[in-house]
């Protein structure tokens, strides 16, 4: 056994035990977990460089730093798109729908905005661009909000914010896109170059489940802010730096049916090893992470439950109860 599986090992007995230990000592061995987790994956990354470099397949071909309008408009496309998906060759389908089908046209937005909805729809079969009815559909919702806000030219949603990723952010999210992709185009922005700054890791499924499980010995329950909430944890200096870790890792080993024995960080991980020992962490180190839950009325859930109980009232005076 390694020290680092036999280490982890003895971690997992006491937190199997979490309910006969003082606060003080769970916050200890979590701490420990933490640290064992971070350097896995920090390790992994240096050690590796499929781990570390971009997942982005886009070729600029502009010097760096700089992008054009085609460039950009086809990047955010294919994110749009949600490239990681694994469903289909959603890069070379863009580019093909730009080449081919456009001509080269730097104006993608604006030409996807000249068809109708039902037109665009329409269209689905021809232009190929995802096998997902919906996802072709909601990148037509996307191109009018283009036009509308950043005139078609995707370079404005960064340009004058190169470091200020938070901002960033924001402006995607004035698209309706969801969180994981605005998350997904900060990150590749920042190993492309054109913005600096910290932030977030993507927080999507694949994330979720490799944190859940690696740290907690369960992916199940882990949203995607407590996962982002991790990432902060494990790398409190850059998230980002261990989004490409947990994305190949969640890709290639930590599916929804996990191969542990051939994951290469399977030797810091509380699930594989608590899987091997037969036992599992008790909830309270879960709590301990993110909080326990506490409930509290919101002012209309308080309205709500007042006016019933004063209806209540009133009907049981009208019945003679």
């Amino acid at each position: 056994m390694s020290p680092e599986k036999d280490r982890l090992s003895g971690l997992i007995h006491q937190m199997a035990h979490a309910s006969d230990m003082e606060p003080a000592k769970i916050s200890q061995v979590t701490g420990e977990v933490l640290l064992m987790v971070s350097n896995a994956l920090f390790r992994l990354a240096r050690e590796n460089s499929r781990f570390r470099a971009s997942d982005s397949i886009l070729l600029i071909e502009s010097s760096p730093g700089k992008m054009t309008r085609t460039e950009a408009n086809t990047f955010l496309c294919a994110c749009f798109l949600e490239y990681r998906s694994g469903k289909t060759e959603v890069w070379d389908n863009v580019i093909f729908f730009i080449e081919e089908i456009l001509d080269g046209n730097e104006n993608l937005w604006h030409e996807i905005v000249h068809h109708t909805t039902e037109g665009w729809n329409e269209r689905f079969f021809d232009y190929n661009l995802h096998p997902e009815p919906k996802i072709h559909t909601r990148l037509y919702h996307i191109a009018t909000l283009m036009v509308r806000f950043y005139a078609g030219d995707g370079r404005q949603i960064w340009t004058g914010y190169e470091d200020d990723p938070e901002s960033v952010y924001k402006r995607l999210l004035l698209l309706r896109i969801p969180r994981s992709t605005a998350c997904l185009i900060v990150g590749t922005l920042k190993d492309l170059g054109y913005i600096q700054g910290p932030f977030d890791i993507v927080g999507d499924v694949v994330d979720s489940r490799v944190l859940g499980r690696m740290v907690c010995g369960d992916g199940a329950g882990i949203t995607p802010m407590k996962a982002r909430r991790l990432a902060r944890m494990l790398s409190p200096e850059d998230p980002w730096d261990i989004d490409l870790p947990l994305y190949m890792i969640g890709s290639t080993w930590c599916g929804p049916g996990p191969k542990c024995r051939a994951c290469p960080v399977k030797h810091s991980c509380v699930h594989a090893i608590s899987e091997k020992l037969g036992i599992r962490p008790d909830p309270l180190f879960r709590d301990n992470l993110f909080g326990k839950k506490s409930y509290q009325k919101t002012l209309k859930q308080w309205q709500i439950e007042s006016l019933c109980s004063e209806n209540n009232q009133g009907f049981k005076q009208k019945s003679g109860f």
